[in-house]
């Protein structure tokens, strides 16, 4: 039977389960030999965190507590983790896998989680230092800015639409294309809804252009983001979403980790002798995945410095375009562990596989 705070003896180490919510959040505690110590809902606040955490500290100041990455994470984590707490994160997906139950509680939920941190089953998330957490803030503020834009400029070929209104621009959001569009004379409200859509494409093109710095000043003084850049086709932006995405490369103790972290690997099917390998896994980090495939189809483009430009159209003429792009993103990203691990920039060398007079990346020891 549950027992009351005040009629614990003091442990020599304790659980905490916490299934974090909005408004509530539920905590479950619990002694080495899996006996539960207390259970309760509090209000997720800080001030009833901190009350929380100090009392149960009166009774064991080795505390662990384990959460799964929801939406306010961050600050609870750090806020526990400030009060002397050691905090794991859970892998959402995996710890049902292992504790699906047919009746679901926030109190068997948290208690599910203590027991796994207990018993050293717990299937663990990264958790990511405030540094790399800031990085993916940058990263993500940068494409919800650029995917707003967007839809507001579906606005306006929405309008255009309406009027049977064609162009010959290459880029109707360029100089010339906005100066057509801000020209046209169109029947009320068309023509004021136009004009105040143009006036957010530039606003946002602006905000666009002012986070892009930021990244940019970011990545100029961090020594690691700036080997990344040395690759062909990985811009600042790239650069600072790939080591947003992989925190600490050491994690990752072979490029093939990295590239299943990514879901870049192919599916496998294994019975028997039977083996079946179809479609990659898309499983893990979805930027990391994005970014490395915008990276690759960036490749053919490589003049300055060559890239793997050779080996995206020479799988792209065989494979289609969306094969090559994976197949290169995949190679991409053991440059990146590679160059992350040894701590150098990218070099390109000539190879005698290669055609004489070209130059290719070195690949030795990927």
């Amino acid at each position: 039977m549950q027992e009351t705070l005040t009629q614990i003896k003091t442990a020599d180490k304790l659980f905490i389960g916490m299934d974090l919510h909005k408004n509530t959040s539920t905590l479950c505690v619990k002694n080495e030999a899996g006996a539960e110590i207390l259970s309760q809902r509090i209000l997720t606040d800080k001030n009833a965190m901190k009350k929380f955490i100090g009392d149960i500290k009166e009774k064991s100041t080795e505390l662990s507590l384990v959460m799964e990455p929801v939406s306010q994470w961050y600050y609870y984590a750090d806020l526990i983790e400030n009060l002397g707490v050691d905090v794991h994160l859970a892998h959402p997906m995996r710890v049902k896998a292992i504790a699906a139950a047919r009746i679901k509680t926030d109190k068997i939920d948290a208690g599910v989680l203590a027991d796994l941190l207990r018993t050293n089953l717990l299937p663990e998330a990264y958790f990511s230092s405030v540094d790399v957490r800031g990085w993916k803030e940058q990263c993500r503020f940068r494409a919800s800015l650029l995917n707003l834009r967007t839809q507001v400029k579906n606005k306006i070929h929405a309008i255009l639409f309406k009027h049977a209104l064609r162009h010959t621009f290459s880029n109707l959001f360029g100089k010339g294309g906005m100066a057509w569009m801000g020209s046209l004379k169109l029947k009320e409200p068309f023509k004021t809804n136009l004009d105040k859509y143009l006036l957010l494409v530039d606003q946002f093109t602006e905000l666009v252009l002012q986070a892009e710095q930021m990244i940019q000043s970011t990545v100029t003084h961090n020594p690691q983001a700036n080997l990344l850049i040395s690759i062909p086709g990985i811009s600042f932006c790239s650069a600072l979403t790939i080591m947003a995405e992989i925190g600490d490369i050491n994690r990752f103790n072979s490029a093939k980790k990295l590239q299943g972290y990514a879901g870049l690997v192919p599916s496998t099917y294994a019975s028997g002798e039977k083996q079946v390998h179809g479609r990659i896994t898309k499983q893990g980090s979805k930027w990391l995945r994005w970014i490395m495939i915008e990276a690759a189809y960036h490749q053919e483009r490589c003049k300055k410095i060559p890239g793997f430009g050779s080996y995206y159209l020479s799988i792209k003429k065989r494979r289609g375009t969306k094969t090559a792009a994976v197949a290169t993103a995949r190679k991409l990203l053991a440059v990146v562990w590679r160059l992350l691990k040894d701590n150098r920039p990218y070099e390109v060398t000539a190879p005698h596989c290669w055609k004489s007079g070209t130059l290719a990346p070195k690949l030795s020891s990927i």
